[in-house]
């Protein structure tokens, strides 16, 4: 067991813990996925905006922040 904890980097947690809230996101929109084909144009537009939203929180996350 310690072999295996020595071979996980803090860098690699942190990265895994970044993207948590991201695959919450995605796991709870899998039902107005599965149900896509049945939903009016309004509703896929709105999931859609939500999609674009979710990808610039992402890439927003990712930004190096200069140094001081």
């Amino acid at each position: 067991m310690q072999h295996i904890l020595e071979l996980v980097s803090p860098k690699h947690i942190l990265g895994a813990l970044r993207i948590l809230p991201l695959i919450i996101v995605v796991v709870l929109l899998a039902p107005a996925w599965l149900s896509w084909v049945f939903l009016p144009e309004s509703r896929q537009k709105r999931v859609i905006d939500l999609v674009k939203q979710l990808i610039e929180w992402t890439k927003a996350t990712r930004e190096e922040r200069p140094t001081q």
